[in-house]
């Protein structure tokens, strides 16, 4: 019987098992996957985070590097391995839950390799594990070539011709740039973007955003009603 077991041993899982280590709890964390960074080296290859090192790292322990910069993909995987390492975080990896389900007020975990009861269960696995493909993809021609962003990596995936990217995300934002250099792209989104600048003065924008107070903001606010109507917007791409 654990005190507390963590779903997931990305960065928000890793971060309760910091806090976890200091309250002396017998916890662990388990994982589908082989290793720690796992899902950041799975993604596209010219990934770099547009907030800063600064505002990219975990409780206890910085990134480092010029604090204002921005870390690629590749340092974010090196980061997490040493985060955990550093602290001696029990993972458990190649370890899938199955079903999540309470009794006699403790909580049953049933995972591929076996059962595991805690008294807390911490749900760390992310929002967007499972990719959003639109049906009317199935529909498409043989010779379109399709990829979802978490199959694609770099230009050399895709066959010649121009290329639409569906998705106005800063995800599909990054990736559409990237093609745009090579190739005739279009980017189709449903709503207008909206940019805004990675620096001002030198300074992260997420600087001035905490300056400002606006990193704080609780999403009850009247500032955190209006950030939440207006959507996610794209930060500048370099």
């Amino acid at each position: 019987m654990y005190d507390t077991i963590v779903i997931g041993a990305g960065q928000a899982g890793l971060s309760a098992g910091y806090y976890l280590n200091q309250s002396k709890q017998k916890f662990i964390l388990i994982d589908k996957g082989n290793e720690v960074g796992e899902s950041w080296k799975e993604r596209y290859d010219s990934l770099i985070l547009f907030t800063p090192r600064i505002y990219s790292s975990l409780p206890g322990m910085p990134i480092e590097g010029e604090k204002q910069g921005f870390p690629t993909k590749d340092e974010i995987v090196s980061y997490l391995k040493k985060y955990a390492d550093q602290f001696k975080i029990p993972i458990q990896f190649n370890t899938e839950v199955i079903n999540v389900s309470r009794i006699n007020g403790n909580f049953l975990i049933k995972t591929k390799k076996g059962e595991y009861q805690a008294k807390n269960v911490v749900i760390a696995t992310g929002p967007f594990q499972t990719p959003s493909i639109p049906p009317f993809s199935r529909g498409l021609p043989h010779n379109v070539k399709q990829l979802h962003s978490s199959q694609y990596k770099n230009p050399g995936q895709l066959i010649d011709g121009n290329v639409l990217v569906i998705g106005g995300g800063n995800s599909g934002a990054q990736i559409a740039a990237e093609l745009s250099k090579q190739r005739q792209t279009y980017l189709a989104c449903s709503r207008n973007l909206k940019y805004l600048p990675l620096t001002v003065g030198r300074k992260s924008i997420f600087s001035w955003f905490d300056k400002l107070g606006i990193l704080k903001v609780n999403h009850t606010s009247l500032i955190g009603k209006l950030l939440q109507q207006k959507g996610d917007p794209i930060f500048e791409l370099n």
